[in-house]
């Protein structure tokens, strides 16, 4: 009864942080906003019984928005109706490529990743975020499609601003800023996202934007109008929107498929592992099952209309932080978000988009946060290379090509520092039991492809104190970071580490 009551206090507040953000993100995709409605739905009612975790929170991620966007772009030959349903084909397969390699017990191949290649995809994530907001916050279309030719737009948007729709982008992102500085304990009972959704529905009526028609202000007049409101159906079943499979197999539907695969199954498992450290109880996630009930989740997700789905550690953390005790806090959050889209849809169809797009700015700013830069930076000049090709990279191309090419790069560096091609997968390590500990020894290089091997190995020790020595071998971020996480409790790291 003790967990009941937590758990449901706990899904109800994650539900008033949920329901904004779920809008918002489908909204910045350029998907219906009952995408990202039903993906919470689904990820709290459905998830709830196939994760891996018992503390994360399923639903539509913000990192997910330049994929999505991306895929109903380059499916939909210039009609978004029809690239969104292509791109829930797609949501579909990737979620059975998330079941196979989940039933495979692959997970953990999430973890392959280069630490500074992730940062960098997250933050170049962030920086497009940020850049496609900016025009929705003040009530202007965007000339430019391209992510650069909008930035230089930036100035434009401002000096072309609806004036109504500016105002209440800007006192909505004014007092979400302050908000979060300030508020301190006051953020759990009233969520940022719900108080400026709150703003923005009184701006909504003061400028009456439900109706067309001009505002007079400052000698001008502009023009408001529902269509800088969100806009979702007033029926659920209006929501569910059939795939299209008729191009699964052209070489832009697999990309896209690739692309939805790798980003969510990375972000979604790195998410589980980070909830893994806040949980109070020491609870570690079977990433394994996590994939799989993902994939299962998104397979639903691509066949009814919905926003794929993964483990979102913002809300996750969130859900720990107001005493979520097991995973029920997860499907309540679920449930609320249905009840309430069932029975208030009117309410959702006056938010203002612009009010939205304050809630999408801060979780860009976050996403880019400079202390990435600073952190990565820390790790060395070499790891920050890798992490300015990725956004860079990202941004001006593509999301694959960003990840592909902080990869590619890596894998050259350690080539031209004397990696041997067969050592990247089966680095050489000895073992030792002295009694109160054993002794890991490196005798060649270590870097990120043998992440799943090391783990492996860290994985068999039961328990045991491990001491390190790195014996003067070059042992990569990735690698050594594997080895804090996995031995941090109680290991002497020897001090010749290499980076």
């Amino acid at each position: 009864m003790t967990n009941l009551k937590a758990d449901l206090l706990a899904g109800f507040v994650i539900f008033l942080i949920a329901l904004p953000l779920s809008i918002g993100i489908a909204v910045a995709a350029g998907v219906p906003a009952s995408a990202g409605i039903l993906s919470a739905i689904l990820g709290g009612i459905i998830g709830t019984f196939l994760t891996g975790s018992q503390l994360t929170i399923n639903g539509p991620a913000a990192g997910l928005i330049v994929v999505i966007s991306g895929a109903v772009q380059s499916l939909g030959d210039g009609d978004p109706i029809t690239g969104f349903s292509r791109t829930l084909a797609a949501v579909a397969v990737a979620g059975a490529l998330q079941v196979l390699f989940g039933f495979l017990k692959l997970g953990r191949l999430a973890f392959v990743a280069p630490s500074s290649v992730v940062h960098g995809m997250l933050s170049a994530i962030g920086f497009i975020i940020l850049i496609k907001q900016v025009p929705v916050l003040f009530g202007t279309f965007p000339r430019e499609k391209s992510i650069l030719g909008m930035l230089t737009e930036i100035p434009n948007y401002i000096v072309e601003a609806d004036i109504p729709i500016a105002i209440t982008g800007v006192s909505c992102l004014l007092l979400i800023i302050l908000w979060n500085r300030f508020a301190g304990k006051y953020k759990k009972i009233l969520p940022g996202p719900l108080l400026v959704v709150g703003a923005g529905l009184t701006l909504a009526w003061f400028f009456d934007i439900s109706h067309s028609h001009n505002v007079y202000l400052f000698d001008h007049l502009y023009h408001v109008g529902p269509e800088f409101l969100v806009r979702v159906p007033n029926n659920l079943t209006k929501m569910i929107i059939l795939p299209s499979f008729d191009i699964i197999f052209s070489i832009r539907s697999i990309v896209a498929i690739l692309t939805i695969f790798i980003v969510c199954s990375i972000e979604s498992l790195l998410s589980a592992y980070a909830v893994d450290k806040l949980d109070p109880e020491g609870r570690k996630a079977n990433l394994d099952r996590d994939l799989l009930g993902k994939g299962v989740v998104n397979l639903f997700c691509g066949c009814l209309g919905a926003y794929p789905v993964i483990s979102e550690i913002v809300r996750s953390s969130a859900n720990i932080d107001n005493g979520a005790k097991t995973k029920w806090s997860n499907f309540f959050h679920g449930l609320f978000i249905l009840i309430f889209v069932g029975f208030f849809p009117a309410f959702i169809n006056h938010v203002p988009l612009a009010s939205l797009a304050t809630v999408l700015l801060v979780v860009g700013f976050n996403l880019a946060h400079p202390r990435h830069f600073i952190a990565v930076y820390r790790h060395g000049k070499d790891q920050f290379l890798f992490f300015i090709v990725t956004l860079v990279v990202t941004i001006v191309e593509d999301l694959l090509i960003g990840i592909a090419a902080g990869i590619f790069l890596k894998l050259i560096f350690h080539l031209i520092r004397g990696v041997k091609p067969w050592q990247f997968l089966s680095p050489r390590v000895n073992l030792t039991d002295k009694g109160e500990f054993i002794l890991l020894k490196f005798d060649s290089p270590a870097v990120f492809p043998s992440y799943l091997k090391l783990q492996k190995i860290l994985s068999s020790m039961n328990g045991r104190n491990i001491k390190v020595d790195y014996n003067g071998q070059f042992v990569d971020l990735t690698i050594r970071e594997l080895i804090k996480d996995n031995i941090h409790d109680a290991v002497e790291i020897a001090n010749s580490q290499s980076k």
